[in-house]
C-alpha cells in the first residue's frame, strides 16, 4: 500500500471509524488518540496488505483489535500496599468440600470432557492456547468447553443443590432429596 492509498482510506473511514470509537468510549480525547493508533498501525504494517481491495476490511479489523487492546488495558486495577504482608487464604469448610464434589464429579465426565475442563477453568489456560495445544479450530474448542461445562452442570442438578448468592458464589450445597442413597 503506498502512501497515497492510506491518505484515501484515512479520507474515506476517519470518520466512520471516529463515530464507531465515539459509541463505545466516552472520552473524546481518547476517540482522537485511539483513531491515530490505527492509522499508525495500519501504517506500520502497509506490507502485510496484499490486496488493495481489502483495505477497508483489513483497516476496520485494526480498529476493533486496538479497541479490544484499550478495554483490556484499560481494567480498573488498584494501588497494592507494598508494606502489607499476604495473608494465607483459608478455605472455608464448605467450599473445601465443594471443591472435592467438583472434583468427583469431574472425574465422572469423559475423558476428553473432564480435559477442557481441566485445562480451562482449574488450570487457566485460555481457550485459544487450549485450541492451539489440541490441534483444534478455536470455534470447536469453545463449543467443547461449553458442552463439557454443561455436561457438568446436569451433573450437579441432578444430585445436588447449590445455594449461591447474589453475585453467583457458592454460599452452600447439599445432596438433593432425590439422589440420597439409603445404605
Amino acid at each position: 500500500m503506498n502512501q497515497l492509498d492510506l491518505n484515501q482510506l484515512w479520507l474515506n473511514l476517519a470518520e466512520p471509524l471516529r463515530r464507531f470509537l465515539g459509541a463505545r468510549l466516552a472520552d473524546p480525547t481518547a476517540v482522537e488518540d485511539l483513531l491515530q493508533d490505527i492509522f499508525l498501525a495500519a501504517y506500520l504494517n502497509r506490507e502485510q496488505l496484499h490486496d488493495p481491495e481489502r483495505s477497508r476490511a483489513w483497516l476496520w479489523q485494526i480498529a476493533r483489535r486496538k479497541l479490544i487492546d484499550r478495554y483490556r488495558s484499560r481494567r480498573e486495577t488498584s494501588e497494592i500496599d507494598e508494606n502489607l504482608t499476604a495473608e494465607p487464604q483459608q478455605t472455608p469448610p464448605i467450599l473445601a468440600d465443594f471443591e472435592q464434589c467438583v472434583q468427583h464429579m469431574l472425574a465422572r465426565l469423559p475423558a476428553q470432557d473432564r480435559l477442557v475442563l481441566q485445562r480451562t477453568a482449574f488450570e487457566g489456560i485460555s481457550q485459544q492456547a487450549l485450541s492451539l495445544e489440541l490441534g483444534l479450530s478455536f470455534s470447536g474448542t469453545k463449543s467443547r468447553v461449553q458442552r463439557a461445562r454443561q455436561k457438568l452442570r446436569q451433573l450437579f442438578d441432578q444430585c445436588c443443590a447449590i445455594e449461591r448468592d447474589a453475585d453467583g458464589h457458592v454460599l452452600d450445597c447439599y445432596p438433593q432429596p432425590q439422589s440420597i442413597q439409603l445404605v
